[in-house]
C-alpha cells in the first residue's frame, strides 16, 4: 500500500485483502474442528463400548463444537454425547459396522458445524474489511475527519486493536508463530478499548462469544486498555483494589471529576467505585460523558452511578432550562422521569481545538453561549489562553503557564481571561437569581440570540452572538433587526475579539518547547453597564423611554463583525408591569387563609348547584338552558367535555405537567381571547353566578394587556388557581366524612356537583305547595307555564344521560342517592329527589325515565324498590330523617288512570305513598303500559308492554316481569331486525330476581323499625283473599305482619337461592356453591346463570346468608368475574357471554348486534362497589371466628388494591369520573358513560364502609 494512499485505491486494496492475503491465514481454523482426528477418537471409544439396541438420544443439534482456547484446529465436541446419539445397533450382526456407521454420521454432522462457522467467519471477514476502509476512509480523506496526509506509524492505515509487549509492532507473521511457540506470549498482549456504534452500552463487548473484535466494529481508543474486572470483586482482586485506590486519590483531592466515556465501564464496577467515592466525599461531583442512544439507559446510568450532570453536545432548550412562558409547576405533583441536569462545555479534551478548526474570532461568542446556557458548564485548560492547537492528554509533556505577569506566565489580562471573568460571573448569577427560562433564535446563519428569562420579575438577559464557524472574511451575512417587547435597562457588556494576522497567525504559530503556550497579539474590546444608545456595536433605532409601551428596535449596521458579543438586561414595559402586578392581586385571592378577599368572599355566596354551572355541565345540559351555548371548541384540538372551568382544567393539568407550550390550548390564547371571553360570559347570565363571572371578566381585562407568550401561563395560574379554591368549597359544603375525607374520598364525592344539578329540560315535577319548610322555590316554565322546584336531578351519566327525557332515571337515581347525596351529606336534595319520584308513583312503581312526570315510563320493577331502600337509607343517616315520613307528597296519579294532577290538589303523606306501593305488590297487579306500541318503544314486541307484579307469600319473594321484556336494571332490548333479536329482551329476569328480594327484605326491616318508633303507622299489609296462603299464620287471613313476611324470606331464601357443592336438583345447573340470579324465571336456566346480583343482597340484607356459604361465592365471584375496574356482568364460560360492547355492531350476531350483550359480559363499575362492601362486611363477621383471625386485614388489604386502580382512572380522564361500564379486561368502551353516576356512588360507599370499620 503506497504511503501516500488515495481514495480510489480502497476498491483495489479491498480486493486484495479478501481474495489474496486474508485467505492464507485461515482464521477459520481457530473456530473449526479437526473432523478426521476427531473421527478416529471416537472410533477407539466406540471399540470400548456395548453397542445398545437404540440410541440413547435422538437430539443430535445438542453436538455442538467447543473452541476452548482457540488454537487452530483444536475445537473438540462431546463425544459421550455423540455415542449416546450415534451409535446403536443397526441391520446386520457385526458390531464393527455400526462403529462405522456411527463415525459416518458424526463426520457428517462435524462437517456440516464446519461449513456453518467457515461460512459466519467469512462474512465477519468481509465486515472487519469493510469497517476498515471506512476507518480509512474517515482519517484520511471525509471532510471532517483528521485528514492524515500519509500513512505512517503515528497516522496508519488503520488502527491498532492490541497492545503488544514492549509496545512492539510486529508482522502478523510473526506473532503467529510467537502464539504457536510460546505459551505466555498471548498473555501480555492488551485488548485496546472503544466504542461500538449503536451498540448495548450494558453489553460488554469483549466477552467470551463476542465479535466486535474481529469484526472490526470497535472504534479503538489506542491509548487505553480494556481491563477485565468480571462482575465482582473476586474474580479480579488486584485490578478492584487498583482501581479502589485510584478512586480514593480522586475523591480526596478534587471536588469530582468527570466519567469519560462512562458506558464502557460495567456498570457494577462504576457503582462501587462511585459509590466509595461519595463514601470519602458526600459532595463528590460526578459528570459524566454517556453514549447510549437511550433516554432511559441514560436514567439507569444516572441513578445507578449518583450522577450529577452529563456532557451535552447541544445548546437547546430540552438540555439547557425550560422555554420562555412555562408553566409553574405545583410543589406537589405526580412523578414523572426527569431529564438528567445536563453539562455544557466550551472545548473538551478530547475535541479538536475550535480556533484550529474554526477561527481566533469564534472561540468569544462560543463562551459566551455556553455561559448562557441553563445548567453547568465548564473548559479544557488552554481554551482560555488561547491555545491554537489540541493539547493530547496522553503525549503532552510541557506544562500549563504558571500564574503571575511573566512572560511564561498568564493572568486575568492574559488571552480570553477578563471576558471568561464576566461570562462566568454571569452565568452563577443568572442561575442564583432564578432566570431558568430560554429561548434561542437566529438572527442569520452565525448569529445567534439566547434569552435568559426569570419568570418571577419578568426581566430578561438577551445575548446576540455572532459566531466565526469559518474564517471571518471583510463582509459578512446581512443581519435582522431585533425587535425587543420590553425595555432595555442596560447593555450589560458589548465585546469584540480579533487578531491582526488573522488565520495567518494559527497557521504559523510556534509551539514553545518549554510550555504550553498561546496565541499572542490577540485583542478583545469589552465595554461594560452602558445606555444602548451608547453602545459601539449596534444602533437603537426606536424610543426606550420607559413609558413609552412600543417594541424596541435594534439595528446591526453600526460595528458587529464575527467575533462579537452583545448582552442586553431587559425588562416589562410599564403597561405589562401593571397588568402583572394587577393579575398578581387577583392571584392572591386564591391564598389559604384569605378569607376577606373579594374572590373569596364570591365563592362563599355559592352553593353546589352554582358550582355545578362554574365547573361543569355537559353540552347537552349547557344547551338546555336555551343561550345558544355549547361546550367550547379548541381549534386543532376538539370540543372540551365541560362547559365550566374543568373542561379547561383536564387539558391546561395535562399540558402543565409536561410543559407542552405548542399544544392547540397555548397557541389559542395565544392567537387571540376568546376563551377568557366564553369563561366570563357565560357565568355572568346566571344569576348565582354572575358575580364570579365579573370577577372573571375583570382578571382577563389584564390578562388580554400581556404579551402573548406569558398569556398561557397566567391563563392557568387564574384557571388552576380559582379552581382549586372552587372545589375545596365544595367540600366544605358537604359533609364531615368528605370534608376529612383522602384526596380518593374527595374525588369521589366531586360526581354529586358534576351529575346533580338545575337542567331547564329535566326538572322534577312540582312539589306540594304545602310541604313543611324547607322547600325549594318554585319557577314558571316560560313555554309551557308548568311549575317546577328550583331543585337538582340527579344524572344518571354522562355524556347520553345528561338532559331531556334521558337524564332522570328511576333506578340510577336511587341507587346514586345513598353515595351521593347521603353520604356527602346533601340530604335536603336527597329529600326533594325522594318526594319529587314519589308523587309520581303509579301501579305501585316509580318512573323508569320521570320525564317531569308527565311523560313517565313504569317498566321499571326495581326503581320502586331503590327508592323504597334509599328511604330506609335517608331515615337512618340524616339528622331527623323520620320527619320525611310526614312530608307531603302532591300525587300526580292518584289513581291508575288519573290524568296528571296540579300539586297540592292530591296530598298524602309519604308514608301513606309507601304503604301503597306495598299494597300493589302485595295483592299483584297486572297492567299494560299506556301508549304502548311502538311510539312508546318500537323495539318492544307487543308482549311486552304487559306488565305483572306481586310477592309469593309462599316463601316471601317479591316477583315480576315476563319473558317478553326486562324489568330490572339488566333492561336491554333487541333492536336488530338482521340478527333477529329485536323485541328480545337480553335478560328477561322475570321471576324473582335476587337483588329486588334483598332490597324489599331490607325496606321491611326498617319500616318494623319506624313502626316500632311511632314513626310509621303501619305493621302490616293487606293481602288480596284470591292469594291468600293458609301458610300465613295472621290474626286476619287478608293481612301479614311485616315481621311475618321478613321472617318468611329469611327462612326461604337460602334454600331457594344457594347451590351447594352437591346440588344435582336441577341439569341446568353447571356452577356450583354460587347463589341464582332468579327463582321461578320462564326460561328456568336463567336461574342458574353466574351473575353478580346477589352482590347487592348480600350487602343490603345480609341477615339472610349462611356467613360460609356467602364467602364461598365471594370466592368464585373474585376468580370468575372480577375485572379491572368492575365486575362481568355474565359467567365468561355462559354461552351467551360478549365481553365487548358495540353499540352499533350491525353485524347478523344474534348475541352482538346493536349491543345486544349490553349486560352479558361487559364489565360493570357500580357493581365492583358492591362486591368490595360485601368482602368488607362478611370479611368482618368472618373475623370474629378465632380460627380465621386476619381475613379482615387481608380483605382490607384487597381491597385497597382495587381502589388504587379507580383512583388513577379519575385522576387520568377528562371527565374526573368513573364510567358506567368497560370491556374485557378493563379495556376502554367507547360507547359508555364516561361518568355514571352508580359507578362514583357505590365506591364511595365502599370507602365510608371502610371508615366506618371497627377494627
Amino acid at each position: 500500500i503506497s504511503s501516500t494512499i488515495k481514495d480510489y485505491h480502497l476498491p483495489v486494496i479491498r480486493r486484495y485483502f479478501l481474495n489474496d492475503l486474508l485467505p492464507k491465514y485461515k482464521l477459520h481454523e481457530y473456530y473449526t474442528i479437526n473432523v478426521e482426528k476427531t473421527v478416529e477418537e471416537f472410533r477407539k471409544l466406540l471399540s470400548t463400548l456395548e453397542c445398545p439396541l437404540v440410541p440413547y438420544s435422538e437430539e443430535d443439534h445438542l453436538i455442538q463444537i467447543k473452541h476452548g482456547n482457540y488454537e487452530r484446529l483444536k475445537s473438540t465436541v462431546d463425544l459421550n454425547l455423540a455415542a449416546q446419539v450415534y451409535y446403536y445397533k443397526r441391520s446386520g450382526p457385526s458390531s464393527s459396522d455400526d462403529i462405522e456407521q456411527a463415525c459416518e454420521s458424526l463426520c457428517d454432522r462435524l462437517a456440516y458445524l464446519n461449513h456453518i462457522i467457515y461460512d459466519k467467519i467469512q462474512e465477519h471477514l468481509v465486515r472487519a474489511v469493510d469497517n476498515t476502509l471506512a476507518a480509512c476512509r474517515y482519517h484520511f480523506f471525509a471532510y471532517d475527519g483528521p485528514n492524515f496526509e500519509r500513512i505512517t506509524l503515528q497516522t496508519p492505515f488503520v488502527g491498532n486493536y492490541f497492545a503488544y509487549p514492549n509496545g512492539e509492532f510486529k508482522h502478523p507473521d510473526e506473532i503467529q508463530k510467537l502464539i504457536e511457540t510460546d505459551a505466555t506470549y498471548q498473555s501480555y498482549c492488551m485488548a485496546h478499548n472503544g466504542w461500538v456504534m449503536n451498540d448495548d452500552p450494558l453489553r460488554n463487548f469483549a466477552e467470551e462469544g463476542q465479535d466486535v473484535y474481529l469484526r472490526r466494529d470497535l472504534l479503538q481508543w489506542s491509548d487505553i486498555i480494556k481491563l477485565r474486572f468480571g462482575q465482582k470483586y473476586e474474580d479480579s482482586p488486584a485490578l478492584w483494589d487498583y482501581m479502589k485506590e485510584y478512586t480514593r486519590l480522586v475523591a480526596t483531592t478534587f471536588h469530582g471529576a468527570r466519567l469519560d466515556n462512562c458506558h464502557s465501564t460495567p456498570l457494577v464496577v462504576a457503582q462501587t467505585l462511585m459509590d466509595y467515592a461519595r463514601e470519602l466525599n458526600p459532595e463528590f461531583y460526578i459528570l459524566a460523558e454517556l453514549f447510549t442512544g437511550s433516554d432511559q439507559t441514560d436514567i439507569l446510568f444516572v441513578n445507578k452511578l449518583g450522577i450529577n450532570s452529563l456532557v451535552r453536545g447541544r445548546l437547546t432548550a430540552r438540555f439547557g432550562g425550560d422555554p420562555i412562558g412555562s408553566f409553574f409547576q405545583p410543589s406537589i405533583r405526580p412523578i414523572l422521569p426527569q431529564m438528567t441536569h445536563s453539562f455544557y462545555y466550551d472545548q473538551t479534551h478530547d475535541n479538536p481545538c475550535p480556533i484550529e478548526r474554526r477561527s481566533v474570532q469564534d472561540v468569544l461568542p462560543r463562551s459566551a453561549c455556553v455561559a448562557m446556557s441553563c445548567c453547568a458548564n465548564g473548559s479544557n485548560r488552554g481554551y482560555d489562553e488561547l491555545v491554537p492547537h489540541h493539547i493530547d492528554v496522553v503525549h503532552e509533556r510541557r506544562f500549563y503557564p504558571k500564574g503571575g505577569n511573566g512572560e511564561q506566565e498568564s493572568n486575568e489580562s492574559t488571552g480570553l481571561i477578563p471576558a471568561k471573568l464576566i461570562f462566568n460571573k454571569l452565568h452563577y448569577t443568572l442561575c442564583r437569581k432564578g432566570y431558568d427560562q430560554m429561548f434561542v433564535d437566529q438572527l442569520s446563519t452565525a448569529v445567534l440570540v439566547i434569552t435568559r428569562h426569570n419568570p418571577h420579575n419578568h426581566q430578561s438577559l438577551i445575548l446576540v452572538a455572532h459566531t466565526a464557524f469559518w474564517q471571518p472574511k471583510d463582509t459578512w451575512e446581512q443581519i435582522k433587526p431585533l425587535y425587543i417587547n420590553g425595555h432595555i435597562d442596560e447593555v450589560l457588556y458589548e465585546m469584540t475579539i480579533s487578531h491582526p494576522n488573522g488565520a495567518a497567525a494559527v497557521k504559523n504559530f510556534e509551539r514553545s518547547k518549554s510550555y504550553i503556550n498561546g496565541l499572542q497579539q490577540v485583542a478583545i474590546q469589552i465595554h461594560e453597564h452602558l445606555p444602548v444608545d451608547q453602545s459601539q456595536c449596534v444602533n437603537l433605532r426606536s424610543s426606550n423611554r420607559r413609558e413609552d409601551n412600543n417594541d424596541r428596535h435594534i439595528t446591526f449596521d453600526k460595528h458587529f463583525p464575527p467575533g462579537t458579543v452583545i448582552c442586553f438586561k431587559v425588562s416589562l414595559l410599564q403597561n405589562v408591569q401593571n397588568a402583572i402586578f394587577e393579575i398578581r392581586k387577583s392571584l392572591n385571592e386564591f391564598t389559604t387563609g384569605n378569607f376577606t378577599s373579594e374572590f373569596q368572599q364570591i365563592v362563599n355566596k355559592l352553593t353546589l348547584l352554582d358550582l355545578n354551572r362554574v365547573l361543569y355541565r355537559n353540552s347537552s345540559e349547557e344547551q338546555a338552558d336555551g343561550f345558544g351555548i355549547d361546550v367550547y371548541e379548541i381549534p386543532e384540538y376538539g370540543k372540551l367535555v365541560y362547559c365550566g372551568l374543568q373542561g379547561f382544567m383536564s387539558v391546561l393539568e395535562k399540558i402543565r405537567l409536561s410543559n407542552e407550550l405548542k399544544h392547540p390550548l397555548c397557541r389559542h390564547l395565544k392567537d387571540g381571547h376568546w376563551c377568557l371571553d366564553y369563561i366570563s360570559s357565560r357565568l355572568i347570565k346566571h344569576r348565582g353566578t354572575q358575580a364570579i363571572g365579573q370577577w372573571y371578566e375583570k382578571c382577563f381585562r389584564q390578562l388580554k394587556r400581556l404579551p402573548k407568550h406569558l398569556v398561557p401561563v397566567y391563563f392557568d395560574l387564574i384557571i388552576t388557581g380559582s379552581y382549586t379554591v372552587l372545589i375545596e368549597h365544595a367540600w366544605k359544603l358537604m359533609g364531615s366524612f368528605v370534608q376529612n375525607g383522602s384526596t380518593f374520598v374527595r374525588a369521589l364525592s366531586m360526581a354529586s356537583v358534576i351529575l346533580c344539578g338545575l337542567v331547564k329540560n329535566a326538572q322534577l315535577p312540582a312539589l306540594s305547595p304545602n310541604l313543611k319548610e324547607p322547600k325549594p322555590i318554585e319557577l314558571t316554565d316560560d313555554q309551557t307555564q308548568l311549575k317546577y322546584p328550583l331543585c337538582p336531578t340527579l344524572g344518571a351519566g354522562l355524556p347520553h344521560f345528561s338532559a331531556g327525557v334521558w337524564r332522570n332515571w328511576g333506578r340510577d337515581t336511587f341507587i346514586a342517592l345513598r353515595g351521593l347525596m347521603l353520604v356527602t351529606g346533601r340530604f335536603q336534595e336527597a329529600r326533594y329527589l325522594i318526594l319529587g319520584y314519589g308523587q309520581c308513583l303509579r301501579h305501585g312503581l316509580i318512573p323508569n325515565l320521570l320525564g317531569d312526570g308527565r311523560i313517565a315510563r313504569y317498566n321499571s320493577r326495581d326503581a320502586v324498590w331503590w327508592w323504597l331502600y334509599s328511604i330506609g337509607e335517608y331515615i337512618r343517616m340524616s339528622p331527623h330523617g323520620s320527619e320525611i315520613l310526614e312530608d307531603k307528597v302532591s300525587r300526580l296519579y292518584p289513581t291508575h288512570d288519573s290524568q296528571p294532577q296540579p300539586p297540592g290538589l292530591y296530598d298524602q303523606p309519604l308514608h301513606a305513598v309507601i304503604q301503597e306501593a306495598l299494597l300493589r305488590h302485595a295483592q299483584s297487579l297486572t297492567y299494560r303500559e299506556r301508549d304502548a306500541g311502538f311510539n312508546l318503544d318500537m323495539d318492544m314486541s307487543d308482549e311486552g308492554f304487559n306488565n305483572q307484579l306481586g310477592v309469593d307469600f309462599e316463601t316471601g319473594f317479591v316477583y315480576g316481569g315476563n319473558v317478553h321484556n326486562c324489568g330490572t336494571w339488566m333492561d336491554k332490548m333487541g333492536s336488530s331486525d338482521k340478527a333477529g333479536n329485536k323485541g328480545k329482551p337480553g335478560s328477561p329476569r322475570d321471576g324473582s330476581a335476587v337483588e329486588l328480594v334483598g332490597l324489599c327484605r331490607a325496606t321491611l326491616k326498617w319500616l318494623i323499625e319506624e313502626n316500632k318508633k311511632g314513626h310509621y303507622p303501619y305493621d302490616g299489609v293487606k293481602i288480596s283473599i284470591s292469594t291468600s296462603q293458609s301458610s300465613i299464620a295472621s290474626s286476619s287471613i287478608n293481612e301479614i305482619k311485616f315481621q311475618e313476611w321478613m321472617d318468611k324470606i329469611d327462612s326461604n331464601f337460602e334454600n331457594f337461592f344457594w347451590i351447594n357443592e352437591l346440588d344435582q336438583s336441577s341439569h341446568f345447573i353447571y356452577r356450583r356453591q354460587i347463589y341464582k340470579d332468579t327463582v321461578n324465571s320462564t326460561l328456568q336456566w336463567t336461574d342458574y346463570q353466574l351473575r353478580p346480583n346477589w352482590l347487592v343482597t348480600c350487602v343490603v340484607a345480609p341477615e339472610m346468608f349462611k356467613a360460609d356459604h356467602i364467602w364461598q361465592a365471594l370466592k368464585q365471584i373474585d376468580s370468575i368475574l372480577v375485572g379491572k375496574y368492575g365486575i362481568k356482568t355474565l359467567d365468561p364460560s355462559d354461552l351467551n357471554y360478549v365481553g365487548d360492547y358495540v353499540n352499533d355492531d350491525d353485524s347478523s350476531d344474534f348475541k352482538r348486534a346493536h349491543g345486544y350483550n349490553y349486560h352479558n359480559g361487559p364489565e360493570w363499575l357500580w357493581l365492583m362497589g358492591y362486591y368490595c362492601r360485601a368482602k368488607l362486611y362478611w370479611a368482618s363477621v368472618l373475623e370474629k371466628d378465632s380460627t380465621i383471625k386476619g381475613i379482615l386485614k387481608q380483605t382490607i388489604k384487597h381491597v385497597q388494591d382495587i381502589l388504587t386502580a379507580h383512583q388513577q382512572l379519575i385522576l387520568a380522564t377528562d371527565w374526573k369520573g368513573l364510567p358506567e361500564l368497560t370491556n374485557a379486561n378493563g379495556q376502554h368502551c367507547l360507547y359508555s358513560c364516561e361518568i355514571q353516576a352508580w359507578s362514583m356512588s357505590t365506591l364511595l360507599e365502599t370507602m365510608y364502609d371502610l371508615d366506618h370499620l371497627h377494627l
